[in-house]
This record gives C-alpha cells, structure tokens and sequence, in this order.
C-alpha cells in the first residue's frame, strides 16, 4: 500500500504499518537496493538492452550505462511509483529528438520527485527544458472512486504522493540537474492553461480523471510533429473509457482520436502526437 492509496483489501492501514516494521522497504534500505539490481537483471532487462544497443540517439555507450546507473541511485535514494522500463520508454522518446530546437519536456505529477531527478538528467543529454506540473502538496481534494482494469476497487485520499516543493528541488539538485527545470506549482487547471509552449514529450501521472482530462486537453494540442503524451495511468478504468471516447477528443481536445496502442493493456501508454517533420 502507498499512503494515502486504498486498493482493494490491502487498503488496511495497520497491515501495511506491520509489513513496513518487519520488513522495511523504503529508500535506503539493503531490500530496496536489492530489488534495483534484480529489477535491472529481469524485470527489466529487455528495455535496458533496446536501450543500450538503439542507435536513434546521439548518447555513446558509456554515457548510456551512466545514464542508467544514476537511475539506478535514484530509485534507492528517493521514494519513486514507476519502473525502470517505463522511464526507459519516456527517455527513448526524448532521446530521439535531442538537438532539436527549443526542445520541451513535461511532466504532471512529480510525486517526491525520483521521475523528475531522472527526467532532469534526460533533458540534460537531449539539450531539452523540463517543465514539472505539481500542486506538490499532494493529491487534492476529490470524490473520485477508480477501479482498475481487473475490477480492483482504488481510492486516492487526499494527500497522497505529496512531495513539497523544497524537497523535490533539493533532491532534484543533489541528484539530477535542477538547471533544466522550471516548477509550476498549483492546481493543473490553473497552471497547464497558462503555460504557452509547444510540447514534445509529456509524462502524466496524476491518478484522478479530471486532472487526466485537464493534461490531455491542454497538452496535446501543443505537441509537436514526432512528439507524445505518457500516461502512467493506464490501469486505471477511467483513463481508459476517458481516452477511447471520441466525443472527448473531439470536443475538449479538438482532436480526432489517436491510436493509442495498449490501451485496456498496458500501465503505461504512449499517446503518439502527429505526424510529420
């Protein structure tokens, strides 16, 4: 269980207080660095070898296993909701189009901030800016009740996933590249309507559907020829019924609905912008 998450019946807060005294799992810990290296050496390993073999992105083999080892150091250090591969997969796509002129990464959702550290050192080798959307107070206030595809019933409280904004930039700052970055702290539908530049690749991960549908409608349209939006919600139902729902994309988005491939599959889904040079 993570604060403030209830999901299914491992939603029991005093479970999760008894499996956290007897076996602790947090940052730091000899369990953790031990699931970083097992996690590379299995669960991981097949992105980790597309990703050191592509030859799509100007990053030399040493650079790349560096690269992956600050990844790695991230994820031990600080408390982090993604895996490997799926930070891989957003890397890849800002890698391939590194060099290219005002080059612009998002990210809605920074959590205690180990996808941002790493972000930040994406956007450093791809010559891009980051952009980090966050009330980084925590999830806010809301009714919503989510399932996710297999029926499990899920509740974000209040709170949860809350990583102050002081503590973000300083850890930011000790393990990534706080030069790259520029904060935009509130509510999304307050600060992704006044953020006026184009996008080429967006990571959401922000759990409730309206903040999904307030991402989606101001960040899509802004995407460049070549770039995407990355959702790491895809497990949730409502990200799903939201995304394949053409009266959505056509009358909030202005757009016709993509193919988004893993859709009702897969956790994380790439949401291809359009094409052309």
């Amino acid at each position: 269980m993570t604060y403030g998450v209830i999901v299914g019946e491992r939603g029991d807060p005093a479970r999760w207080r008894s499996e956290r005294r007897w076996l602790p799992r947090g940052p730091g810990t000899a369990y953790r660095r031990l699931q970083t290296v097992s996690h590379l050496l299995r669960r991981d390993r097949e992105a980790v070898t597309r990703f050191l073999a592509s030859s799509d992105y100007p990053l030399s083999r040493w650079q790349r296993v560096r690269l992956l080892r600050s990844f790695g150091q991230i994820t031990n250090a600080i408390r982090g909701y993604h895996t490997l591969t799926e930070m891989l997969t957003v890397a890849d796509l800002v890698l391939r189009l590194a060099g290219r002129p005002d080059l612009t990464l998002v990210e809605a959702g920074a959590g205690a901030g180990a996808s941002t550290a790493k972000l930040s050192l994406v956007a450093r080798a791809a010559g891009a800016r980051l952009h980090v959307f966050d009330t980084f107070r925590g999830i806010p206030d809301n009714r919503e009740q989510h399932h996710m595809l297999d029926g499990t019933p899920v509740r974000f409280v209040k709170g949860a996933f809350r990583g102050r904004l002081g503590a973000v930039k300083r850890r930011v700052r000790e393990h990534g590249v706080i030069e790259v970055c520029t904060f935009h702290k509130g509510l999304l539908e307050d600060t992704l309507p006044r953020f006026a530049s184009p996008v080429d690749v967006a990571l959401i991960d922000v759990d409730l559907l309206e903040s999904t549908r307030t991402c989606v409608r101001e960040l899509y349209p802004r995407l460049r020829p070549g770039g995407a939006l990355v959702s790491q919600d895809g497990h949730l139902r409502a990200t799903h019924d939201l995304l394949s729902d053409d009266a959505f994309w056509r009358d909030e988005v202005g757009r016709d609905r993509p193919v988004i491939e893993g859709l009702g599959r897969d956790k994380l889904i790439v949401i291809p912008g359009p094409r052309g040079a």
